[in-house]
């Protein structure tokens, strides 16, 4: 029997406390393999690098690239933006409660890959959710 493959997670967010807090929720939930970057711009490099990942959670508001800046750069790029990868915003801001609002937010920037919003503070059963909707994630085995 062949073991599935990890999920890799590439991880924008620019303040260091809620990297650390959602790289130990991803961890919590089996998934190890987390490349991370500040804002969009070391995001371009990494992706550069690591153009494998599942998946990218990506906080919409940063400095100095922030994230529809850097979904835009990787769907225009030819070597990043072959495959496309689903990207779920992570934001603080809490007009997007509510889900018809965050519905039409998200319909425009469907076309960037865009597939999702959290709401920060992120709980782990947030991301669980997130990586089950979006990837192959197994929440039982934490596999991809």
């Amino acid at each position: 029997m062949l073991e599935k493959a990890a999920l890799k997670v590439l991880l924008v967010e620019d303040v260091r406390m809620i990297r650390a807090m959602i790289l130990n929720q991803l961890a919590e939930l089996g998934v190890t393999e987390v490349p991370t970057a500040s804002d969009g711009g070391q995001a371009l490099e990494t992706l550069g690098r690591e153009p494998d990942v599942d998946i990218i959670l990506c906080d919409w508001h940063m400095e100095p690239m922030d994230g529809l800046t850097f979904c835009a750069r990787v769907r225009s790029h030819p070597g990043l933006g072959g495959r496309h990868i689903p990207v779920v915003f992570m934001t603080c801001d809490d007009r997007l409660a509510d889900s018809d609002k965050r519905r039409r937010t998200l319909e425009p920037a469907k076309g960037l890959g865009i597939v999702g919003i959290l709401l920060k503070p992120l709980t782990t059963d947030d991301l669980r959710a997130a990586l089950t909707r979006y990837t192959h994630f197994d929440p039982v085995t934490g596999a991809g």
